[in-house]
């Protein structure tokens, strides 16, 4: 595996990378302008020889003459990228018969197989370390990671919404699989926070758990989803394993809007 082609959307787009693609020449997927899987995408189309066109909403005057995280990369890397607030509509017309369509956030069937192998890896330590009563815990974007990882644990998974809300996240699971019975449970916070908005109690709470545990977490989603698991804790029964959202490239930007717009540094 290259060293640059990890974390969790990496995981997702195992499939592509592993499996040959001999028509193909070009990738297409849209997204944010600062996404992981956006990076990972330039990354597997570097590794692959592609052409990568994505699409983004809007692109920032701020970030287009200060190129930082993960849309800088993915620039190095080769990235083409476009804005259109018809992201979709605009990505299939870069479509045809040598193009790879990637969902926003890897949400399709071909990310099974990366996290069955996931799935596998955490059974494998929880047996190694002895761990009793488990249950997974991950915030989720379009939640395709938890649904399939659910699928493939024998104990609970669950998760909340950093995009929308539960029905949101109800919507994409069926967007996947229609028929799939077993699914996450959602668990809801007490405050509604917007995806990639700027919240001083979560950078305050993405310091503590760097400054208490030393590890560095991604600065969207995990303290989203540390938010909600510790609002819920005490209510839940067995031995929580918490999932690193990786990812951790983006920070720069997240930490440069703070020190920018929110002057908390």
């Amino acid at each position: 595996m290259d060293k640059d082609f990890s974390g969790n959307k990496a995981r997702k787009f195992y499939y592509f990378l592993t499996h040959d693609f001999p028509h193909i020449k070009r990738v297409v997927s849209s997204g944010s302008n600062q996404s992981n899987a956006m990076y990972s995408l330039s990354v597997l189309a570097r590794l692959k020889g592609w052409e990568f066109i994505y699409v983004c909403d809007h692109i920032p005057h701020f970030l287009k003459e200060n190129p930082i995280g993960n849309y800088k990369e993915a620039l190095v890397n080769g990235m083409n990228i476009i804005e259109s607030h018809l992201r979709e509509e605009e990505a299939k017309k870069w479509l045809d018969e040598t193009s790879l369509h990637v969902k926003e956030g890897g949400r399709q069937l071909e990310a099974e197989e990366g996290m069955k192998i996931l799935a596998n890896e955490l059974l494998s330590d929880i047996q190694t370390h002895s761990i009793q009563n488990p249950y997974l815990f991950l915030p989720s974007g379009t939640g395709t990671t938890a649904l399939f990882l659910q699928k493939h644990l024998p104990f609970p998974v669950f998760t909340c919404n950093t995009v929308g809300d539960s029905m949101y996240l109800q919507k994409q699971w069926k967007m996947v699989e229609p028929d799939l019975t077993c699914v996450p449970t959602i668990l809801e916070t007490k405050k509604k926070y917007h995806y990639g908005k700027l919240y001083p109690e979560l950078f305050e709470l993405w310091k503590s758990l760097k400054d208490e545990m030393g590890v560095t977490f991604d600065l969207v989603y995990d303290p989203v989803g540390w938010k909600v698991l510790l609002e819920h804790i005490a209510s839940l029964d067995g031995t929580p394993i918490y999932l690193h959202q990786g990812g951790i490239l983006g920070n720069s930007s997240m930490i440069a809007r703070y020190v920018r717009k929110a002057n908390m540094l």
